[in-house]
């Protein structure tokens, strides 16, 4: 339709508001059960928790799973109904074009009538009147941040459902990956005998589904793969475009409060204005929350255009050029003035030459539609902040100059310019690393000498040793590795994980001894695979002044191969760039510290056995993973160390012509992650009547006495201190004054079934101190929250935007005091609007977007 003035999308709010029919609540919360319809899932949730607090176990698993999966259903009937009423009052639209401008408020008038009875009717088939209210914005926060099911992973503990509980202790982690107690509980959780790893599953994921395809669709292109790539790309926008769909529909169905009155009255206009605006601004926000991943601080700017972008060349790459050209003309409706962008597509047309119908593929249609809806909705927000001080964050670093009103531009191209600079350059903060290990420390194996130290290798917690190995030991290592690498540990001399052009073999000690045993290799040659860990460890443990006990926790004799005649032309890397505790994202510069990564690993150290192969050069660079900040030659006898952390990002060149070996040893402070093959190969030794000669250790300290300066002193942290527990034990009572009987972990040293078994305790002490050893953690925030208890007491009362004000300072106030207390929120006067009223604004992008 035609817009007739610029007051257009204020009319369409007046009558929004004119047309507001207000559902109000029965005299029961819980009159809906008889009737079948959904009821309200913030009640569910009080009742689980209130469940959880009574150590009513089945309950609070009864009423936290149905607060979950009740909430679910409310989400996809909205989608459903908003679905269904999408289209409907269109027909009054039509004809308003054709009318009277003076009736035209009329038709507005009856088409959200009209639209507001279709959502009234749909919704009301499946959703009680009490559960289309809003609910407070706390309890959206409870639910954004996964904390239902941080009480469900401790209910089922209780309940002794170790699957379940591992499953909700995943899935919390998943949003919560520095959460050290949940760290800590679902490493106990993997060593229950009976769990198994598909226990650890994210029940959330189908939210999340477009983050699988990415992951996948890089995976495809690091090994070459692009006809994969090309799917699992394609699949990725889709995912993409229909997530933010779905959060499209929930700003427009989703019940909201209406603000209180300003100091400054405002007229019924402005007022209708802030709302429609609102509604929009939410819209636009969808592209900031598709955009982040689960647990993560900060969403992956341009995340579609991204997405286009590796779908194109990853087309061009797989033959598909038509397919290139439509999905680079997409992406040029981001940014048209690209140059990159346009150079490609000039490749692209020329190599269609002679193809017509090829070379004049336009854009996807729906990437055209989503780039057309986004400009009409942010000249309407920018129009509300010049005019009606209306305040909105811009999602987008692609929105055009002409959107912006004049009077905004200077500030505008300030902050982008901003923006951008920061995102060129990347935010380079002072790495601090926080480990707790200091380099510095004395090296106290004769014929060791440091060759660079932190300042020649431009970082933090690093070094390179020289004359760790002898010459006749690394020939002796290479002979162990040229005979028994390729049977090691799987790999078998197949191509690299990393690379296709290379071969990896691998052998840990374990290997060897068995090898040796079959008498495949030498005993003496695997006992000094072993001894020289020995070494490495003494050298890093005292070298890093480690502030508690170190353990192996990983030790592997790694060979790379170069593949004849497949090295021309190679720019990959033989190892990528990566950091070995956490997984490293270039864009952001942020090192997530959270599964598939080793997370338990403190120091790292690799030991080389040779010099006689092409490229190989280990590395360390920057968080952008493309700045290289210093580089090593590997040879004989040479060890680098460093400590596992973010401020240690390292990859390998690529190896183009012969054979690279070298011994990479991990270290960590977590007894529990310590390396139990080798501790195996220890006691089949033992066994034989050969002993392994090792220096023990106490729990407080080192196996060399280093000097400790006065910094690590006064910094000096335990790893004991992660094994939180809950911050309110004052509220669990021990099971010896309620006089109880429980099942509780002994840790068994099981050859066969390894890892823990559940067992009866026979006697109340050992019962005490194997749960308080294996104690799992009850969630972070214990307090029974005040949002909730008001929310039961007061059957929805009519909140104010108080609470929408206050929650962003409620929020910062619970990671301070870690939920120690329960925050009230005030009744307001003002009045929110059920979902059928912003319903009435379904279509108003379109009315106004045409």
């Amino acid at each position: 339709m035609a817009l007739h003035s610029n007051t257009s999308p204020v009319y369409v709010a007046f009558f929004f508001i004119l047309s507001c029919v207000f559902i109000t609540a029965g005299s029961g919360l819980s009159s809906e059960s008889s009737s079948g319809l959904l009821a309200p899932y913030d009640e569910l949730y009080y009742r689980g928790v209130r469940a959880y607090f009574s150590e009513d176990w089945e309950r609070a698993a009864e009423f936290l799973e149905k607060s979950i999966s009740t909430r679910e259903k409310l989400l996809q009937t909205r989608r459903k109904c908003h679905d269904e009423c999408s289209t409907t009052g269109d027909d009054k639209i039509s004809k308003l074009d054709k009318e009277d401008f003076t009736l035209w408020d009329l038709g507005i008038l009856e088409w959200s009538q009209v639209r507001a009875e279709c959502v009234r009717f749909c919704m009301g088939r499946s959703v009680s009147p009490a559960a289309l209210l809003p609910v407070s914005s706390d309890i959206e926060y409870e639910f954004g941040t996964r904390n239902p099911y941080n009480y469900l992973q401790v209910t089922y503990y209780k309940l002794d459902k170790l699957a379940k509980a591992a499953s909700a202790a995943h899935t919390f982690f998943v949003a919560n990956p520095s959460h050290l107690e949940m760290r800590n509980n679902i490493e106990k959780y993997r060593r229950i005998l009976g769990v198994k790893e598909e226990s650890f599953q994210d029940r959330e994921r189908e939210q999340e589904q477009h983050w699988e395809m990415y992951d996948e669709a890089i995976r495809a292109e690091s090994s070459s793969d692009w006809m994969k790539a090309v799917k699992k790309w394609k699949e990725c926008v889709n995912e993409t475009l229909k997530q933010t769909e779905n959060c499209r529909a929930q700003c427009v169905m989703a019940s909201r409060v209406i603000p209180e009155e300003p100091d400054t009255a405002q007229g019924l206009y402005e007022r209708a204005a802030d709302l429609s605006l609102s509604l929009l601004s939410c819209k636009q926000m969808c592209v900031t929350l598709v955009s982040m991943r689960p647990g993560r601080v900060s969403a992956l700017e341009d995340f579609l255009p991204l997405q286009l972008e590796h779908l194109h060349i990853a087309q061009f790459k797989a033959g598909d050029l038509k397919g290139a050209v439509e999905t680079l003309r997409s992406q040029l409706l981001f940014y048209p003035t690209d140059t990159d962008s346009l150079s490609n597509l000039e490749v692209y047309t020329q190599s269609l030459e002679g193809n017509t119908e090829a070379q004049d593929t336009g854009p996807m249609q729906e990437i055209a539609k989503y780039v057309n809806r986004a400009l009409q909705e942010k000249r309407l927000l920018y129009f509300g902040m010049a005019n009606l001080d209306f305040k909105f964050s811009d999602p987008d670093l692609w929105t055009p100059e002409d959107v912006v009103p004049e009077s905004l531009r200077e500030t505008w191209r300030a902050e982008k310019e901003k923006l951008h600079e920061k995102l060129k350059h990347g935010e380079k903060l002072e790495e601090v690393d926080d480990s707790g290990f200091y380099a510095g420390g004395p090296v106290p194996v004769v014929g060791v000498t440091v060759t660079m130290d932190d300042q020649g290798l431009n970082g933090t917690n690093r070094v390179v040793l020289d004359g760790v190995l002898s010459q006749s030991e690394c020939d002796r290592v290479m002979q162990l590795s040229t005979v028994a690498a390729s049977v090691g540990d799987g790999y078998r001399g197949r191509r690299s994980p990393h690379t296709p052009h290379e071969k990896f073999e691998g052998l840990t000690v374990l290997s060897a001894l068995k090898l040796a045993q079959d008498k495949v290799v030498n005993h003496s040659d695997a006992r000094l695979l072993h001894e020289i860990g020995e070494t490495v460890k003494v050298l890093m443990d005292s070298y890093f002044r480690s502030h508690s006990i170190i353990y192996f926790a990983y030790t592997h004799l790694v060979c790379r191969t170069a593949i004849p005649g497949h090295q021309e032309g190679r720019l990959d890397l033989s190892h990528p760039v990566h950091v070995d505790n956490c997984i490293l994202e270039p864009e952001t510069r942020q090192c997530w510290r959270e599964a598939p990564a080793f997370t338990h690993r403190d120091l790292s150290a690799v030991l080389y056995l040779n010099d006689d192969f092409e490229g190989g050069d280990f590395f360390f660079a920057d968080r952008d993973a493309k700045t290289v900040t210093a580089r090593v030659k590997p040879k004989c006898g040479r060890l680098v160390g460093f400590t596992s952390g973010p401020v240690n990002p390292h990859g390998v060149t690529a190896v183009t012509a012969g054979r690279r070996c070298a011994l990479a040893l991990w270290f960590t402070t977590e007894k529990h992650h310590r390396d139990m093959e080798r501790e195996e190969a220890e006691e089949l030794w033992a066994a034989d009547g050969k002993s392994v000669v090792k220096e023990e250790k106490g729990d407080g300290e080192s196996a060399v006495k280093t000097a400790r300066s006065g910094r690590s002193q006064g910094n000096k942290r335990s790893k004991d201190r992660e094994r939180v527990t809950g911050r309110r034990d004052e509220l669990i009572k021990t099971e010896r004054e309620k006089g109880r009987r429980y099942k509780c972990l002994i840790h068994l040293d099981n050859r066969e079934g390894g890892g823990e078994v559940l067992t009866s305790c026979s006697t109340l002490a050992l019962m005490e101190r194997e749960r308080e050893r294996e104690k799992i953690s009850l969630p972070l925030a214990l307090s029974i929250p005040g949002f909730i208890l008001s929310a039961l007491i007061s059957l929805h009362p009519l909140q104010s935007s108080s609470a929408h004000h206050k929650s962003r300072v409620y929020r910062e106030r619970e990671r301070e005091r870690g939920g120690s207390e329960v925050e009230k929120h005030p009744k307001g006067r003002g009045e929110f609007s059920p979902s059928i009223l912003l319903a009435l604004l379904t279509s108003l992008p379109v009315c106004i977007c045409g």
